[in-house]
């Protein structure tokens, strides 16, 4: 059993008890509301073995935002869909998401929401299923819930 998920199992435990010592372990990936796009990538390539990063590479267009972000999956190349005007948090969590499902997934730690840093947590997902099982799946998507396409985090 990973590092990771023995100190969620451990958090949910007893969430209450436990909110303040857990907000700083390192099973939370912290995100900034202005975080670069490229940094959100490495932070989570920080969580995954190595044959399991994310290749990506940044292109720089005449578009207003700026840049590209293609990631590469073996032979494919997939653009991420931001807008015309700017690069987004929300699309760069899901398009990260996306690209590591379904061996991982990424879960927003929702004690996070309303603020403008967010935290969000990464396991495999057969450990995400154990802790839905041990945990009860309402409880764990309550506290830690899975990002979809209709998610809005950064709004």
């Amino acid at each position: 059993m990973s590092e990771l998920y023995q100190s969620i199992e451990s958090f949910l435990k007893d969430p209450v008890a436990e909110k303040d010592k857990f907000w700083g372990n390192k099973a939370l990936v912290w995100i900034d509301w202005g975080e670069e796009e490229d940094a959100i990538i490495e932070y989570f390539n920080n969580h995954l073995d190595q044959e399991d990063q994310i290749k990506f590479e940044l292109v720089n267009i005449d578009a207003e935002r700026g840049i590209d972000i293609y990631l590469l999956k073996g032979k494919e190349r997939t653009v991420i869909p931001y807008s015309e005007e700017k690069t987004d948090r929300d699309t760069t969590l899901k398009a990260v998401e996306s690209y590591i499902n379904p061996k991982y997934q990424i879960r927003w730690f929702m004690y996070s929401d309303g603020d403008d840093t967010l935290a969000f947590s990464l396991l495999l997902s057969e450990q995400w299923i154990t802790l839905e099982k041990e945990f009860g799946e309402k409880i764990i998507r309550e506290l830690f819930a899975p990002i979809k396409s209709s998610s809005v985090m950064f709004g």
